[in-house]
């Protein structure tokens, strides 16, 4: 595992003077012998300094899959005994860690232990129930997502639902908010008890660039119609016990059909390396 920030650029030309060159070599004349083995050599040295570096790296391959990647780790981790603690990584290329201007680099698994803060991700109660609900007055309930995670570079929680709220062929539609200005991608105010459907939103660490206050919502991305999970949770920097409170609004009308409506909400934490 590499670590890296700011990697340094590479360039790249292609020499475009060859035939220029070769082709006054050989013309008489001490004079022009001596300027053109001048062009020759400086050729010689161009070439050199275009050639390419071979870079290595390793695959696998089997009839279902082929894996590219800069080297593959035989094992790694953190294993203790009564007398001593290690961390390892076997398998790394040039393991260590390498300082210059503009970088760091620390390659091998070792170092995600450098902080003591294990990667957790709880969520607070994973069984929801808004009980009855009544037509034009918004029913909410909550839980909370608590992250903390070993890496500099932060983290993004993610979420999806399986579909919408179903019960049998109907369906509680997700909610436009007021202005119908939301989507699963962006948030909007949700105040008006004449506005119906189902939304959430989120309020503590890593959530003020998704949602401006508690008044706004939005939807959850919808996997059943192919729409892929949004973040709504996200910080730069390593993190412990960070904290965001979810409340899930209803809303509905009084043309909604009774029924036990029900859906699945899936939660997604990315540490970032």
């Amino acid at each position: 595992m590499n670590q890296m920030t700011k990697p340094p650029s590479t360039s790249w030309h292609s020499p475009s003077t060859r035939g220029k060159i070769l082709s006054s070599f050989f013309k008489g004349g001490s004079f022009a012998i001596t300027k053109q083995v001048g062009l020759f050599i400086i050729f010689l040295l161009t070439i050199y300094y275009l050639r390419p570096n071979t870079s290595l790296a390793q695959t696998f391959d089997s009839a279902s899959y082929h894996i590219d990647f800069g080297n593959f780790n035989m094992t790694s981790g953190r294993k203790t005994s009564t007398n001593y603690t290690l961390t390892d990584t076997v398998g790394q290329n040039a393991p260590g860690r390498y300082d210059n201007v503009g970088y760091v680099l620390k390659a091998g698994f070792q170092y995600l232990y450098e902080s003591g803060i294990p990667l957790s991700f709880e969520i607070s109660n994973t069984d929801l129930n808004f009980g009855s609900l009544t037509p034009n007055i918004g029913s909410t309930v909550t839980n909370t997502l608590t992250i903390s995670t070993p890496t500099g570079h932060g983290y993004d929680v993610l979420a999806i639902a399986n579909h919408p709220l179903k019960s049998l062929g109907n369906t509680i539609p997700d909610t436009k908010c007021d202005s119908s200005s939301c989507s699963e991608s962006v948030s909007g105010v949700w105040t008006n008890n004449s506005t119906y459907g189902f939304g959430f939103n989120a309020n503590g660490d890593g959530t003020s660039s998704y949602f401006t206050n508690t008044t706004y919502f939005r939807q959850f991305a919808d996997n059943s119609s192919g729409e892929t999970a949004k973040i709504l949770m996200s910080e730069p920097t390593r993190v412990k016990d960070h904290s965001s409170l979810i409340t899930y609004k209803i809303n509905i009308s009084p043309l909604q059909a009774a029924g036990t409506y029900e859906n699945s909400i899936n939660f997604i934490a990315v540490p970032k390396y």
